[in-house]
């Protein structure tokens, strides 16, 4: 039973991203980071990048969370391993703990309401 699914993991936690975001893609890649937040920070890049490439000529791109989910659900390939420091392994995350985790992190960086 995974009782830390719910939880912020913790911000010295080295993360994996694991990904493949094109179906045409013959191989996966990966990205590391220190820390959670680091990877959704990370992944945030990624999407705003596709998004720049994917229309060149727009001088002004936004963009809300349903957008940054569907660009994870729509990935083929997305999982993250983040390091338990108790056991130093790393742990399998699942696109639902990635969202998850991005939400909590926007939502940090947001502030207040």
């Amino acid at each position: 039973r995974d009782t830390s699914a719910g939880k912020m993991a913790s911000s010295s936690q080295h993360t994996i991203l694991l990904m493949r975001l094109q179906r045409d893609e013959k191989r996966n890649t990966w990205q590391d980071y220190a820390s959670p937040g680091a990877a959704c920070d990370g992944l945030c890049l990624m999407f705003e990048t596709m998004l720049k490439k994917t229309y060149p000529n727009t001088r002004k791109i936004t963009y809300d969370i349903a957008d940054l989910f569907s660009f994870i659900d729509e990935a083929p390939d997305m999982a993250a391993l983040v390091l338990d420091q108790e056991s130093h392994t790393y742990v399998p995350r699942s696109k639902k703990w990635i969202k998850a985790q991005v939400y909590k992190h926007l939502k940090t960086q947001v502030g207040p309401e």
